[in-house]
């Protein structure tokens, strides 16, 4: 699907009214259940005159009415959607539904990082009347009887609004859960004789859970053979990488740390990442990192630079993704052994793009 909405309107109205259709478009599910379905000749004149100057080919499938509102649900360009007008017969806004993987890559990776234990219910990507445009996500905790959060984003992915809890009590809320053991470190205090009993008589040792190996799919592990062959030298140890991608972790013949990222939905390879060695750093990323850690002390554990496939194409726009780097940057903690680790993304140009919140999987720096 292309991307939606740019200049495929022909009006162009101010945007005074920005705020108040935002605030229209979240309660928009509060009014699902006053609409009403209606034939096409009970809707004003003016509502369909508006609706043929905004879109240049569309086909009505059903009209409906709300409280001061008509709704057409239409097809335009081959996208399902519906458009809102009022019943003066002003085009407020246009609203379709979006897959996940349409959207922009840094909307997904905002979500996945920081909202783990939930899961997206819907996507619109909407179409204001002003020409801004945005992706609205509907997001909701795994559970029962869990109320809706939005979350806005514009067309690059960059979030604009949320009504979603914040996200680091999300994170230690989800860990605290699923890692009880780690979350509650407190010593209590011992007697003389407690200590000595435990030296006399050692704890037995706990059974170690057995965690279950991930292993891709045949055809997975046949196209990284046939693409690597004996350019692995050691290796690949695969991993699952956000639930959607299989990655082979391994060495090239020139010790090289790699790693070959595919989609699991289709067993496609999707892009290779090179760990640089220290020499082979990007000076531009290095300058930005001594202005932002200015007078802190820090390390960069790794820099990886992520090269797509020559066959992969990204659903938004067809085209094949530009390069990118990722970089783990670590800082001593003071008070603590445990060290702080800071992750950034930089597009093809060496840019700054942003944060990721958690480890991109098991064998990413923990």
């Amino acid at each position: 699907m292309q991307e939606i909405g740019v200049n495929r309107y022909k009006n162009n109205k101010t945007d005074e009214m920005k705020k108040i259709l935002i605030m229209l478009i979240m309660v928009l599910p509060l009014m699902a259940g006053a609409q009403t379905k209606i034939k096409e000749t009970a809707v004003p004149r003016s509502v369909l005159l508006t609706l043929e100057k905004t879109y240049d080919s569309y086909k009505v499938r059903t009209w409906y009415q709300a409280p001061g509102q008509y709704i057409a649900e239409l097809v335009i360009d081959g996208q399902n959607g519906r458009s809102y007008f009022t019943a003066g017969g002003d085009w407020q806004y246009s609203t379709f539904p979006v897959k996940a993987e349409e959207c922009p890559t840094l909307m997904n990776t905002y979500f996945v990082n920081n909202y783990p234990g939930y899961r997206i219910k819907t996507i619109e990507y909407v179409e204001e009347m002003n020409g801004d445009n945005y992706y609205r996500m509907i997001i909701v905790k795994k559970g029962i009887a869990e109320n809706d959060c939005e979350m806005v984003f514009d067309t690059r992915g960059k979030l604009m609004k949320s009504t979603a809890p914040d996200p680091d009590a999300v994170k230690r809320d989800y860990y605290t859960h699923n890692n009880p053991d780690a979350s509650d470190k407190k010593v209590s205090e011992e007697t003389g004789t407690e200590r000595s009993r435990r030296r006399q008589r050692p704890a037995p040792k706990a059974d170690e859970p057995q965690v279950e190996k991930f292993t891709p799919s045949e055809e997975i592990v046949a196209d990284f053979q046939k693409a690597m062959g004996k350019r692995v030298t050691a290796g690949p140890e695969w991993v699952l990488r956000n639930g959607e991608y299989a990655v082979a972790y391994f060495s090239n013949a020139q010790k090289v740390k790699m790693e070959s990222v595919y989609q699991i939905s289709d067993n496609k390879p999707i892009m290779t990442g090179k760990t640089l060695a220290r020499d082979r750093y990007n000076s531009t990323i290095l300058k930005y990192l001594a202005e932002k850690f200015n007078g802190e002390q820090y390390k960069i554990v790794k820099m990886v630079q992520y090269e797509f496939n020559s066959r992969y194409r990204s659903p938004i726009d067809g085209k094949k993704p530009k390069p990118y780097t990722y970089v783990v940057i670590s800082q001593k903690v003071k008070g603590s052994k445990e060290l702080k680790y800071t992750r950034m993304e930089f597009n093809s140009s060496n840019q700054f793009i942003g944060l990721i919140a958690q480890p991109l999987d098991d064998k990413d720096v923990q």
